[in-house]
């Protein structure tokens, strides 16, 4: 547009970065026809072909499909509504902000009796919560059992080490975990861990055993908590729920008649 008004050469002005002859010619011919004195270079508005495959009669049908299954792919959706799968994904995805998740796995499958009686045991604690405050959730004690290696290796991101660009990386030879297991019985509270200890080899963790944990946990409480209450949540595995578990908390004074003691699937490990 400016060689054509000062009627000079394009590397004139530009030198050697300057844009194609071709694109020049094409932009005098449109600045002398019937545009003549427009100066805007980019593209006008335009109608365009209208976007058919994401209209409303579309959406309603995709929608339609993922909600009586919600297990179907994207090529099965695209052959039957008859449109393309890219058009599927987008319409899936940003129109109607669907996304495929996997499910999570969980121990078991709970009647309608379990999911009351956790119901139940949730809201008598959020009632002491209420009742009590913060008071409340210093005396309580958690614990659970698990297995962990003898032998823990470094994983990849602990050993990250701080190099220069021209340096070569460091090198890491992989290392197997552990074939040996130790059963680890931990309890703790708010502030952390308060007692544990490691299962025996040979041995197996039966109401009798954890009975002899429990006695093990009361001394520890005493000189760590002399101040405070203890009400012990544990999940509801055989040696915790046994009746001779039960009469071992009472006379250890690690029950509360107020709050359920036993916690389905209270504890992380």
């Amino acid at each position: 547009m400016f060689c054509c008004k000062h009627s000079c050469k394009n590397e004139d002005s530009c030198g050697e970065v300057c844009i194609s002859y071709c694109a020049v010619r094409k932009w005098v011919r449109i600045f002398k026809g019937e545009d003549a004195g427009e100066t805007i270079l980019r593209d006008r508005k335009r109608s365009g072909r209208p976007l058919s495959a994401s209209d409303t009669a579309h959406r309603e049908k995709v929608d339609c499909m993922i909600r009586a299954n919600r297990r179907v792919k994207q090529k099965e959706i695209a052959d039957e509504v008859g449109i393309s799968k890219e058009r599927v994904h987008h319409i899936v995805t940003t129109v109607l902000g669907y996304r495929k998740i996997s499910a999570n796995w969980v121990p078991r499958r709970l009647t309608v009796e379990m999911k009351a009686q956790r119901k139940d045991m949730c809201t008598q604690l959020l009632e002491r919560y209420n009742a009590e405050g913060e008071a409340f959730l210093q005396c309580i004690l958690t614990g659970d059992e698990s297995w962990v290696d003898h032998y823990d290796p470094e994983c990849k991101a602990q050993s990250m080490e701080y190099r220069h660009k021209t340096s070569p990386s460091p090198r890491k030879f992989k290392v197997v975990a552990s074939a040996r297991k130790a059963l680890l019985t931990v309890f703790w509270d708010m502030e952390g861990v308060v007692y544990m200890e490691f299962l025996e080899q040979g041995q197996t963790v039966n109401s009798e055993r954890y009975i002899s944990t429990l006695q093990a946990l009361k001394l520890r409480l005493r000189r760590v908590r002399r101040d405070k209450d203890s009400t012990l949540q544990h999940d509801n595995a055989r040696p915790h729920i046994s009746r001779q578990t039960q009469d071992a908390l009472r006379q250890l004074e690690l029950t509360d008649p107020t709050a359920p003691c036993t916690q389905p699937r209270s504890c992380p490990l």
